[in-house]
């Protein structure tokens, strides 16, 4: 029986990528941006949630001020002008987290600011397009919720191997791999849940590729 959803998906492979950003062009996972905050910092859910709270609110507003006003910049004034935008969105973000979370911010020491310039925020900067304010918005959701995810899988895994804890609640009474807190085991297991990630991904296209060439078989087999 043919599945008509795989030929489709097929056919408008790229146009499906831009929707699944989230699983199939994961911002960290696939495209490794914003990888020193999640090597160094995100040692914890709660660390990872201050990460995922700061990255929503300067990454589509970023975008989307300057999708208004770069359009017709020039590219080296472009590279210039996007982490000047997102070093005052920052500053705003930073007040309201410090004001309302308190001294937990400080916990991410400088891997917070750090955003300001991380290509997760300012990579848009190279494109030569235009890009329209609703779809700057869009996709910098959609890059938004791929790096939440991300952050808090990672999170999640490092506080559980090197704690035995999950955002804080007792999983083991011990930790089963101490050096998951350290920047050396943040590489080491951001690299391993990388290449699984890519190779989840490879899967699906595999898949996808597979039955939408049975789909076409099928469908010459029945002229």
């Amino acid at each position: 029986m043919k599945n008509k959803n795989y030929s489709l998906i097929y056919s408008n492979w790229d146009e499906t990528v831009r929707r699944r950003k989230v699983f199939l062009s994961n911002p960290v996972f696939i495209k490794g941006l914003a990888l020193a905050p999640l090597v160094v910092a995100a040692t914890s859910v709660k660390n990872g949630l201050l990460l995922c709270i700061a990255v929503l609110f300067l990454l589509t507003p970023t975008r989307f001020v300057t999708s208004l006003i770069t359009r017709r910049m020039s590219m080296p004034l472009k590279t210039f002008f996007y982490p000047f935008v997102s070093a005052i969105v920052f500053a705003f973000v930073y007040y309201f987290m410090y004001k309302y979370l308190g001294t937990q911010v400080l916990m991410l020491g400088v891997y917070l600011p750090i955003l300001i310039v991380d290509p997760l925020v300012v990579k848009n900067f190279e494109k030569t397009r235009k890009e329209e304010a609703l779809y700057s918005i869009i996709n910098g959701l959609r890059n938004t919720a791929g790096f939440a995810v991300a952050c808090l899988i990672v999170s999640a895994v490092r506080e559980f191997l090197a704690f035995g804890t999950v955002a804080g609640f007792k999983i083991l009474g011990v930790g089963i791999l101490p050096m998951a807190q350290y920047s050396f085991g943040g590489f080491l297991i951001v690299g391993i849940l990388c290449a699984v990630w890519a190779q989840m991904v490879k899967n699906y296209k595999h898949k996808v590729e597979v039955e939408a060439l049975h789909n076409e078989r099928f469908a010459d087999n029945d002229n």
